[in-house]
């Protein structure tokens, strides 16, 4: 199977029999009860590598949070941090923020309808682009992501890498022909929900597709054949261990860096890489002596499994009590602070070290009880 050029032939057909399922199939989700262009860039990046379900809630909370684009611009990070706590990838909420600063700086608060524009703001790619451009505004601006890939490649039989020019551009000027005159907002949704909920990639439902009658892969047998993606990179295993330092009823976070590589800008307990044949009580032991703790000897608190795209990490906690008779302690760093179990959860942690916090309050509170 090859390119099919122009898809003319099959355009004005695909679009009636993709708008009319999507009338009457797609789902009630928040973003799509509003045509706030805020909104839509909101959703648009939080549903970036993040499934629609997981998405529902953390949007609510956040427009309550950030109504608008001034609100997240006056925003503190730490907040804004906290308020994307769970959905990972970070730099996406830090991105928000910077773009709606730039929003208000540049084009008074009021989000701009142009792609190019939108493709000057930070975190908005031309994917992005092109669904606030089209959902939010109407603009006839295509939009290319992996459901949209998907059936694209199936439809049309696209054999071939499509991460890779030029199958990757053949695709995107398919997605550009095939939107009908003024019907973009609703069509380039269409296809982002024809994909995920019909074209799904494992066991798609063609029996009840719309476009199977002309649907290239479908009429060959050869669907789960498409799209021809590289294969994925593998799984890489890493141990780790946080340190549980614990004073006075209070315990150890430590604000990493703006530029780490992993969690930038957010609290964690004292937390290191286990190296092959590394004992990890001595991780932890290292973890006291770079805080200048004096401490007792560390137990095994608790253990956790957490998976970051490629990575499956194996998170081992290590309990110890530190000595409050130390004299000439050092200040304290800006970035460490001693925090009471019942305060952990007000900070912008990672998932993992948010499990850890929520165990420590609730054995606090049971201690209490």
């Amino acid at each position: 199977m090859s390119s099919p050029g122009t898809p003319s032939k099959d355009a004005a057909w695909f679009s009636a029999r993709l708008l009319s399922w999507f009338s009457k199939a797609q789902r009630d989700l928040p973003w799509r009860r509003t045509r706030d262009p805020y909104a839509i860039w909101v959703s648009e990046i939080m549903l970036q590598q993040t499934q629609v379900a997981t998405v529902i809630d953390y949007f609510k909370r956040w427009m309550r949070l950030f109504p608008t684009v001034k609100a997240l611009a006056g925003a503190n990070e730490d907040a804004v941090l906290h308020a994307w706590q769970g959905l990972g990838y970070y730099s996406r909420a830090r991105n928000l923020r910077r773009g709606a600063q730039e929003v208000v700086q540049h084009y008074g608060g009021a989000v701009p309808s142009e792609v190019s524009a939108l493709l000057s703001l930070p975190g908005i790619g031309r994917y992005s682009a092109g669904a606030i451009s089209s959902i939010a505004f109407d603009q006839p601006t295509p939009i290319v992501d992996g459901n949209v890939i998907r059936l694209l490649c199936r439809f049309f039989g696209l054999a071939g890498d499509p991460t890779r020019a030029p199958l990757k551009n053949e695709i995107w000027r398919l997605a550009e022909q095939l939107i009908p005159p003024k019907k973009a907002r609703d069509f380039n949704q269409a296809l982002m929900e024809m994909g995920a909920t019909c074209c799904t990639p494992k066991q798609p439902l063609c029996a009840k597709c719309p476009l199977a009658a002309r649907c290239r892969a479908h009429q060959t047998n050869a669907v789960t054949r498409f799209p021809q993606l590289p294969a994925r990179s593998k799984v890489s295993h890493e141990r780790h261990v946080a340190l549980l330092a614990e004073k006075k009823g209070a315990f150890l976070l430590e604000q990493q860096p703006t530029h780490a590589p992993r969690w930038a800008g957010l609290w964690q307990f004292p937390h290191g890489k286990v190296a092959p044949k590394q004992a990890p009580l001595s991780v932890a032991l290292a973890l006291a002596r770079a805080a200048q703790l004096q401490i007792s000897k560390p137990e095994r608190r608790i253990s956790l499994k957490h998976t970051i795209t490629r990575y499956r990490i194996a998170l081992e906690a290590f309990h110890c009590r530190v000595s409050t008779s130390a004299k000439g302690e050092k200040p304290m760093d800006r970035s460490l602070r001693w925090v009471r179990p019942e305060e952990l959860l007000r900070y912008a942690l990672p998932a993992p070290h948010a499990k850890i916090a929520r165990a420590l309050l609730l054995a606090s509170d049971k201690a209490g009880a």
